[in-house]
């Protein structure tokens, strides 16, 4: 009897480790057949696909206020026409500096870090990453006094020519014809030529009180005589129909110079200066015909307001700045309004802001090489419709930082240090100032999300769609995490898990209070959900829940994993983890995106070209943003 039991006995343990053993063999054969059919052969032995990384950012606020900031991060331009997504949000006091830890692609090398107090009261400035980490400043530590200097000494330069002298010879329409004697001439009166005018050597020109010059011809008014100068003092200037030309080739206190007093009206067609000085506290119109152009060793200074119109209604470049490299750059200083209606192109040009200086291009500033940019104070601004920047725009060092405000921000990778965008603002059109503020900003971000595609390998038959589950998961936002459930390929049943601590213990996830995926999306298990169309939005309507996490500081990419459990029809069940040892093939994916992920049965390299080389360690970890 003893003998038939431990037969029978032997018999049980037998099978049972029959049983153990073919699982195993036949998990195992799953895992060998799915590793087979994986898209990457010869996967870089170093490849442990990863894309998305830690970053931190140190902030610091300085304006004086005593207030405590809202301070965003952003993984883009948060003004654009497609916004961008919200990377982290923290609190700053005036005064203090914070570190903001927050995870994010590995290949993003620019974030925009928005100080926010009111919706009107708001300021955002871009960031690059430099060793390792980015960093920005709000407030006076940006504006050293050794670059406030250099600043005003660009802005310091002015006519000579801005009083009458006694004595200057009254002239009127006959003496204007050969203006070519040495001295000093006024107008007081409506003085009327068909004809150009030409300004000689050593001949100042003023008109005065109770002056104006109109010109009806098509000659124009030619400054160009070594020492010459014209000066609208309180008077007027007309030229409809030619142009204002200055063009001298002498040292700077010999090239021919232009004023516009503060009581004086200048309307001209086109304008077209070279080495030479203008200065504006008036009322400047160009209606162009063939634009404002600036040529080499221009001293330009506006102090009220400067209006540059089409006359063809076109937006062709109608300012333009056109010094040859290697002769004098311009200098365009500005603290008052310029308005551009249409648009504008600037190279070899120092550009200078001041007081409440405003730039307003409504149509498109192309800003080409040896651009460069210095700013006193925190009024100014430059508004444009859009920009395109040259690698080769700086700001200088020790200025404050370059304002912009526009839809189209232009080639974010080379916009340079201390560029603070803020979103489009209201213009209130003055005479020589302008009134500006913010656009309402509504506080309704986009959350920067991962993710999470999984492939499901229980018998094999694996097509690497990567959408048997997909998720997304946003960064840490006020001590929480939301993990969205966007598809169900898998015709079996899924729960979904988490674990904040590198997969030691794990947590299931309720979607909606549901824990298997499909009954989260109220549909059988033999149903699929969002598999026929990849999901990028996934705003509102969504299965989804919170994980609940320490401090802000918390980074998913580098503590968090999710892992799915599979069970079949015949009860057989597996885990797919969501992170994969170098060298591994892997079952899921983390995007560090909203990623567009392959339909129902489409191979994720028959959608992702660049997918293969990846994997093997010879291509870009951006392969994501190419898709077929």
């Amino acid at each position: 009897m003893k003998k038939s039991l431990s037969i029978l006995l032997f018999a049980v343990l037998a099978s049972g480790c029959m049983k153990r053993e073919n699982l195993y063999d036949e998990e195992r054969a799953a895992e060998e057949e799915a590793k087979k059919n994986f898209p990457v052969q010869n996967i870089d032995p170093e490849q442990d696909w990863n894309m998305g990384t830690s970053r931190s950012l140190n902030v610091s606020v300085n304006e004086k206020t005593g207030e405590t900031y809202t301070i965003k991060v952003y993984d883009g331009y948060p003004f654009a026409a497609g916004g961008a997504c919200l990377l982290a949000k923290e609190v700053v006091k005036d005064g203090g500096m914070k570190t903001i830890k927050f995870d994010a692609p590995a290949i993003l090398k620019r974030v925009y870090v928005m100080r926010r107090l009111t919706s009107i009261d708001y300021y955002v400035k871009a960031a690059d990453l430099r060793d390792g980490q980015f960093e920005v400043i709000f407030g006076e530590s940006l504006s050293g006094a050794a670059g406030a200097r250099s600043v005003a000494k660009a802005m310091a330069f002015s006519p000579r020519y801005r009083e009458c002298p006694a004595g200057a010879e009254e002239v009127e329409e006959q003496d204007l014809k050969n203006l070519n004697k040495a001295g000093n001439y006024v107008i007081r009166t409506e003085v009327t030529v068909d004809e150009g005018v030409k300004i000689g050597n050593d001949v100042h020109l003023y008109i005065a009180e109770g002056g104006a010059l109109v010109m009806t011809g098509t000659g124009g008014l030619r400054i160009d005589g070594k020492n010459s100068s014209v000066s609208v003092l309180e008077g007027r200037l007309e030229i409809p129909r030619a142009d204002l030309e200055m063009n001298g080739s002498n040292g700077n206190n010999e090239n021919p110079q232009f004023y516009c007093g503060e009581e004086g009206i200048v309307s001209v067609e086109d304008v077209d200066l070279k080495a030479c000085v203008w200065m504006n506290d008036g009322m400047f119109t160009a209606l162009t015909d063939d634009g404002f152009e600036m040529g080499h060793g221009v001293q330009l200074q506006n102090n009220c307001r400067l209006e540059i119109k089409s006359k063809k209604g076109g937006k062709d470049d109608i300012l333009r700045t056109a010094a040859d490299k290697g002769a004098a750059y311009s200098v365009f200083n500005n603290q008052g309004y310029v308005v551009v209606d249409g648009d504008a192109s600037w190279e070899n040009i120092y550009v200078n802001l001041a007081g409440e200086g405003v730039f307003h291009i409504k149509g498109e500033l192309d800003l080409e090489d040896n651009v460069t940019f210095s700013v006193i104070g925190a009024n100014t601004l430059i508004k444009a419709g859009e920009m395109d920047w040259s690698e080769e725009v700086t700001v200088s060092e020790g200025s404050s930082s370059l304002r912009v405000a526009c839809g189209d921000i232009g080639d974010e990778d080379n916009l340079p240090d201390h560029v603070e965008i803020v979103n489009p603002f209201l213009i209130d059109e003055g005479e020589c100032t302008v009134a500006h503020g913010n656009a309402e900003e509504d506080d309704k971000d986009k959350l920067a999300v991962a993710t999470f595609g999984f492939e499901d390998i229980i018998g094999g038959t694996t097509d690497y769609d990567f959408n048997d589950v997909v998720l997304h998961v946003t960064n840490v936002i006020d001590n929480k995490i939301k993990v969205i459930l966007v598809a169900a390929g898998a015709t079996n049943a899924i729960t979904v898990q988490y674990s904040l601590d590198n997969g030691a213990g794990y947590t299931d996830l309720l979607f909606n209070g549901e824990q298997e995926v499909h009954a989260a999306f109220g549909v059988p298990v033999t149903q699929m959900k969002n598999t026929d169309r990849p999901v990028i939005d996934t705003d509102a309507g969504f299965p989804s829940c919170m994980i609940p996490v320490s401090d802000n500081d918390f980074s998913f990419a580098a503590n968090g994993r999710i892992r799915i459990h599979v069970t079949n029809e015949e009860g057989k069940s597996h885990l797919v983890e969501s992170h994969t040892a170098a060298g591994g093939v892997p079952y899921a994916l983390c995007v560090p995106v909203a990623w567009s992920y392959p339909v129902e049965h489409q191979r994720i390299d028959a959608k992702f070209p660049q997918f293969e080389e990846w994997g093997q360690g010879i291509g870009s970890e951006d392969w994501y943003k190419t898709e077929l």
